[in-house]
């Protein structure tokens, strides 16, 4: 008796099954890892969004103007992603205001894959992300000193300009008793405001109707309303000088914390009548009404002195040591913007968010 059996030769099978596992791998590669290095570009690629378009909005809010704003964002998006380009122009629905606005951007990059292109997927993939940005006041009820300063005089510090740095020591007097000195306030001035009247008319009519407890507030709770400055300068009304004693303790209250006061341009503040009231003038000639304020100080307090105090902190000579004030701080900066409800959160000195 004689058995015969045959024999399959299966290698033909086994090599199909083979290559599908390896598609199948190569395709659970591409789509983990490629997957990650897309989704790490992504990420990359989203902040050097977010950093393009709050670059933008800060230029704008610094007065910089478009090309300037164009010029940050394109600077602050390849800082983070080297390959990165604008994919859109910008594009800013209300212009590039100081007083406030948006701008969105729109920057993409390439990210090349590993297992891709075994199944048939290109090589490099464009990721593209955008970003919206705001800009503006830092909202209303900011910490304000209605105590305003002088542009280049009542000071050691050259307010706006000049060689101003984070943290230098300033010293700020208010002097109402010095005759012929073009550096002193006219009589009762004191330097304070009456922020309620913000934006009034050069010639409009000044109440004084402020009481010590709305100026007690706004340093210690904020203003209430908008303060915003451009187009400067905005005209405010002169506040009563009975409150500076009061005003000593409140703002000595705030020793260590930001104050924002308003800095005003003495060459374009005005009498009653609207007509102007420069500080050679002051000397009988003419009484200033209304100040001309073109931004803010941002100060950190320290101290304010009054009497032989005043005199030897301020080294301000005195007829009167009564009729002398002196504030130590800390520059910390000036907002020429100044402040709006609705503003971003408040970087300091000018206020940028991201929107979206």
């Amino acid at each position: 008796m004689r058995v015969s059996g045959r024999f399959h030769d299966e290698s033909g099978a086994a090599t199909v099954v083979v290559g599908v596992v390896i598609v199948v791998l190569v395709g659970m590669l591409a789509l983990t890892i490629d997957s990650g290095l897309l989704w790490t570009k992504y990420r990359a690629i989203r902040t050097a969004n977010d950093a393009a378009a709050l670059a933008a909005a800060l230029s704008c809010a610094q007065g910089e103007g478009l090309a300037a704003a164009d010029a940050k964002a394109d600077e602050l998006a390849v800082s983070n992603v080297g390959d990165a380009v604008a994919i859109d122009p910008a594009v800013y629905p209300e212009g590039c205001e100081p007083e406030g606005g948006k701008v969105t951007v729109r920057y993409g990059g390439n990210q090349a894959l590993m297992f891709g292109p075994a199944i048939g997927v290109s090589s490099p993939r464009p990721v593209v992300a955008s970003t919206t940005a705001i800009w503006g006041g830092a909202g209303a009820a900011m910490q304000v000193a209605p105590l305003m300063l002088s542009a280049h005089r009542l000071s050691t510090c050259g307010i706006p300009d000049g060689e101003l740095y984070d943290g230098k020591q300033c010293f700020f007097w208010w002097d109402n008793g010095t005759p012929n000195d073009t550096t002193a306030l006219t009589n009762a001035e004191w330097g304070l405001m009456d922020l309620t009247t913000w934006g009034i008319a050069s010639n409009g009519a000044c109440t004084g109707t402020v009481s010590q407890s709305d100026v007690g507030t706004w340093i210690s709770q904020g203003f209430p309303g908008s303060l915003v400055v451009p187009p400067a300068p905005k005209y405010v009304c002169r506040g009563s000088g009975f409150q500076g004693n009061a005003l000593n303790n409140d703002v000595n209250a705030m020793e260590g914390d930001l104050l924002y006061f308003p800095v005003n341009d003495q060459n374009q503040q005005v009498d009653r009548d609207g007509l102007l009231c420069r500080p050679e003038l002051l000397d009988g000639q003419c009484t200033v009404d209304k100040y001309a304020i073109v931004g803010f100080a941002v100060l950190e307090i320290v101290h304010i002195w009054t009497g032989m105090d005043a005199q030897e902190r301020c080294q301000h000579p005195a007829d009167n040591n009564g009729s002398l004030r002196c504030l130590e701080a800390l520059w910390r900066g000036f907002d020429p913007v100044g402040f709006t409800a609705g503003g971003g959160a408040n970087f300091g000195v000018v206020a940028v968010g991201i929107e979206s």
